[in-house]
């Protein structure tokens, strides 16, 4: 069934870019094409962040990266840092997902993407239900935690410095450790 909607609808996304040097990630968002550059400190937190999922979820679970997500109604098309699915999901092998599937969305900051990961996907991601969204910022040293969505929004809106642990609550324990997560040496 999720492939035959999501195979239905035309994407923009499907289109051929071809994207400058630096840049991996490309997004719609309210219909504008997005591109994100990638940098080191980036790669490092998915990294580091994908190693703590691998020892906590569940065996029915799995995280997936970039995996287009789009939201038809709203004219945007996302593809998060990490989106925690069923399992039966990830192994289908798909490159799109729908929003209903994911438990948790992880973005990590690029530069210039903070307005869109803070602002924009926010609201997004609570109209569609998504019950735990986690923002890590390596250019201001935070993770912001949003859960529990209701009527468009997140009830739960907590900040962590780097060097705390955000604690989720989710059906099984999970909780990210910041220590050690890499900074902007800018910054």
């Amino acid at each position: 069934m999720l492939e035959r909607t999501m195979q239905a609808r035309p994407r923009l996304l499907d289109l051929e870019v071809e994207l400058p040097e630096g840049y991996k990630k490309v997004e719609i968002v309210e219909g504008a094409l997005i591109m994100s550059p990638l940098l080191f400190v980036h790669n490092m937190t998915l990294h580091r962040l994908m190693t703590q999922l691998d020892e906590q979820l569940p065996p029915e679970l799995l995280y997936v990266s970039d995996v287009l997500t789009p939201f038809p109604l709203e004219d945007h098309e996302f593809c998060p840092d990490l989106a925690v699915v069923p399992r039966r999901v990830a192994e289908s092998n798909q490159s799109v997902t729908t929003p209903e599937v994911i438990e948790i969305v992880v973005e990590i900051i690029s530069k210039g993407t903070g307005v869109v990961d803070y602002q924009v996907k926010t609201g997004v991601y609570a109209r569609a239900g998504i019950p735990e969204y986690v923002i890590f910022d390596p250019y201001t040293r935070q993770a912001t935690r949003y859960a529990q969505p209701e009527d468009g929004k997140y009830r739960i809106n907590k900040v962590f410095d780097y060097g705390e642990a955000v604690q989720l609550d989710t059906r099984y324990p999970l909780v990210f450790s910041t220590a050690g997560l890499p900074v902007d040496p800018k910054r």
